[in-house]
């Protein structure tokens, strides 16, 4: 296995360098002879390593490197055996076949014609949820096809893509019978032989990696003069109102909180509630376009706009009837145009607000209606914020345990760090029931669950008596998660899910990638103290390498679902995406070091060093990529 890891090692970093490098993707790098070369001498390094080292009788990781073997066959299978391409339906004709990306005609093993093509909207809006196709085959059986639904005919797979403008269906057709059986083999594999792994050393003394993994897997002001506004007791018989908001049923303080907070980023307006405020929008409207309420970070659009002050008006918007941003906007992706979009977001609200399209009451003998318990339930929340509260708690422990590494007395903080992440838990558990759907589609909900995993892992270190600094880092970096969270609420995402996030892969797949990072990033302030606190080398650099197991393996099973929700949903499971090809470098540096035959894991300082480096992996993999041409950039 010696001379397999510089070629593992040499691989990482090449894929690094070249997506950094858009005008090489995909076709130049990723469809070429060479890169595919190269994949070849890798897998016959492993297989030849499988049979001829002692990785046979150490089962579960012989299981484990077997799977890699499994996932890359399985991709030339799927890049030299199979077939896609496109298919365009139009009701009522007979199809027997589909047009590849050559322009090359395919034919299947029966005829098909197109039913029926509709959308599937949000109850009460015009915005599209799903678009369904309903298929007609010549057997006589029929087929549905919607975003997250395949449909079969055989060996070949349709997945809803697109559609046009009189009524016919686009869809893609994909032809992998043996490519898709090999890869997902080497999936369920990977995520036994992993657990396996995990699972045994979790048996072994001394090593608590596997219980921090599964502890974690559970558990501005400003002066707007007079305004219209309503009695208090009319604004909370509003409240409880439920009305249907995004295809969801909801108390009408749910959707003006968070209209609130959108276009004023505070939760009350001149001293009105948000019931209050949205209430008196709607019954106000002339009297509201006069007062300036609409908030505008940008400095530059202000002074654009001619604007003094941190708020506009409506009315302050508009000259001779003509929207200034507009005429100011050029259409790129600069500074001032994304300002001008995030402006637009906020007109766009307001006019659905007065056009009655925002909303719409619920009748009290509506299927939809939910129980009295559960909108309460919603308000409270909404009322309490937890991410401020949380935010509060992080702060102050953080400070505490910087008072205690700087006095050099151990404070015991564990218990109110763990009643911390626990309150945290059930906030968690809280936002879940009364979303209706695992509350991590949002970057502050992500946020907000990576503050609560380094709170535990906050509260593991105190338990084990860890250095109060290294406390105290994870604590800060917890606060920095959670005040992030807090930011996001208070500019919350408005617009209705986009069709393809509507699946359970979705809460699976972002979950297990969070707790990865998590664990992955937790080494960062352990690597940083291992090379300022010598005394401590040793432990700290003992703990980072215990989590890398785990830390790996999650991001390994968070890779695997995100790549079988993509080929539910778009008919590939693998398309070198800059967010998928950079998790995989990330996954490739980080398991370097847990093979003894690199020696890293033999040289504290070193390995030190080395994860602080590799730490940047992450940050790219997160943001950096952002700005890369990519699925996973959703605007």
């Amino acid at each position: 296995m010696n001379h397999f890891k510089p070629i593992i090692f040499s691989l990482a970093v090449g894929v690094a360098l070249l997506t950094g490098v858009t005008s090489l993707m995909p076709e130049s790098v990723y469809s070429s002879a060479w890169w595919s070369c190269l994949w070849i001498i890798v897998l016959g390094v492993l297989v030849y390593s499988l049979f001829r080292s002692r990785l046979v009788r150490n089962i579960p990781v012989f299981l484990l490197h077997l799977s890699f073997a499994l996932m890359i066959s399985g991709g030339f299978l799927t890049a030299y055996t199979s077939h896609r391409g496109t298919l365009h339906l139009t009701p009522g004709i007979l199809t027997s076949g589909y047009v590849d990306a050559a322009g090359k005609s395919h034919d299947f093993p029966a005829s098909v014609s197109l039913i029926s093509f509709s959308p599937e909207y949000y109850q009460g809006m015009s915005v599209p949820k799903d678009f369904r196709s309903e298929v007609a085959v010549e057997s006589g059986d029929t087929m549905h096809i919607s975003m997250n639904h395949i449909g079969r005919l055989g060996n070949y797979r349709f997945y809803q893509t697109s559609f046009d403008n009189v009524g016919g269906t686009i869809l893609t057709v994909s032809h992998d019978p043996y490519g898709i059986a090999t890869v997902y083999s080497g999936f369920l594999l990977f995520a036994v032989a992993g657990a396996w792994m995990i699972c045994r050393r979790f048996g072994r003394k001394g090593n608590h990696a596997a219980f921090a993994m599964a502890v974690m897997l559970t558990c501005a002001t400003a002066e707007a003069g007079a305004v219209p506004a309503i009695s208090a007791s009319m604004a909370d018989s509003l409240s409880l109102r439920q009305v249907m908001y995004n295809g969801r049923a909801v108390p009408f303080n749910t959707v003006a909180t968070r209209l609130t907070f959108k276009l004023t980023g505070r939760g009350e307006v001149a001293g009105l509630s948000p019931e209050a405020f949205t209430a008196s929008l709607m019954m106000y409207r002339d009297e509201w376009c006069a007062v300036p309420f609409i908030k505008i970070k940008s400095d530059a659009l202000r002074s654009a706009l001619g604007i003094s002050g941190k708020y506009a008006s409506v009315n302050s918007l508009y000259r001779d009837g003509v929207y200034l941003p507009g005429e100011i906007y050029q259409g790129g992706n600069g500074r001032l145009d994304r300002d001008i979009v995030s402006l637009d977001e906020k007109m766009a609200l307001l006019i659905d607000l007065w056009k009655g399209e925002l909303f719409k009451p619920l009748p009290d003998y509506s299927p939809e209606v939910r129980s009295d318990m559960a909108v309460r339930l919603e308000v409270s929340y909404n009322r309490l914020m937890p991410p401020r509260v949380l935010f509060i708690c992080s702060i102050i422990l953080s400070i505490s345990a910087i008072i205690a590494a700087v006095s050099r007395r151990r404070i015991i903080l564990w218990p109110l760090i763990l009643t911390a992440a626990f309150a945290g838990g059930i906030f968690f558990v809280w936002h879940w029931y009364v979303a209706g759907s695992f509350p991590l589609a949002s970057t502050g909900d992500m946020m907000e669950f990576l503050g609560l995993c380094a709170l535990v892992i906050a509260s593991y270190a105190g338990y084990r008596k860890y250095p109060e600094l290294l406390i105290a880092l994870v604590l800060l970096c917890a606060s920095f998660l959670l005040l992030v969270a807090w930011i996001s609420a208070k500019d919350p995402v408005m617009s209705p899910v986009m069709p393809v996030l509507a699946s359970p892969w979705l809460s699976i797949h972002v979950s297990l990638v969070m707790v990865a990072y998590a664990i992955l990033g937790f080494t960062l302030p352990c690597s940083i103290l291992a090379l300022t606190l010598s005394k401590y080398r040793r432990q700290l650099t003992a703990l980072s390498l215990s989590l890398l197991g785990p830390g790996t393996w999650l991001l390994g099973m968070g890779i695997i679902t995100g790549a079988m929700w993509a080929n539910v949903s778009w008919g590939r499971y693998w398309a070198w995406d800059p967010k998928e090809t950079w998790a995989l470098v990330t996954l490739m540096l980080y398991a370097i070091p847990l093979h003894r035959s690199t020696g890293l894991r033999y040289h504290p300082k070193a390995v030190s060093i080395y994860l602080i480096l590799i730490f940047s992996s992450i940050i790219m993999t997160y943001y950096g990529v952002n700005y890369l041409p990519s699925i996973h950039a959703y605007k």
